[in-house]
């Protein structure tokens, strides 16, 4: 009965496949190296714009620190909680809550979608108090 050795034929497999590897890195790179930019590039987001929103319909405000950084944060109101979303120089760095009197970082809440009225639609008041 022949003997195989299978630790050879597993040993010439992984050398096959590393210069398998090495064979297509440069064909791989030079794919990446020649891709086109994106042509239509999004526009900026202004935050001051998108924060006061009539969908969110919250407070921006912003300061610059001495080293260079605008700090960002626009503050509004979601089922009875405080949230402030915070930037850096534009770019979103997390979302705090307030609740019970203590901060904490969390995720960006759902914001439920406004009810829309039609246009002309009275507006009746309610008369007394609730």
């Amino acid at each position: 009965m022949p003997f195989i050795n299978v630790n050879a034929i597993a040993r010439s497999c992984r050398v096959a496949a590393v210069a398998a590897a090495f064979a297509a890195a440069p064909l791989l790179l030079s794919a990446v190296s020649h891709a086109d930019p994106d042509p239509d590039p999004p526009p900026p987001v202004d935050l001051r714009v998108e924060c006061e929103s009539a969908g969110i319909q919250g407070a921006f405000s912003s300061t610059t620190s001495p080293d260079g950084v605008t700090h960002a944060v626009c503050t509004y109101i979601e089922d009875g909680y405080f949230y402030y979303d915070n930037y850096d120089n534009g770019v979103y760095t997390g979302t705090l809550v307030n609740r019970n009197g203590e901060t904490v970082p969390t995720e960006r809440p759902t914001l439920a979608p406004l009810v829309p009225l039609p246009p002309g639609f009275p507006l009746v008041p309610f008369p007394g108090g609730f």
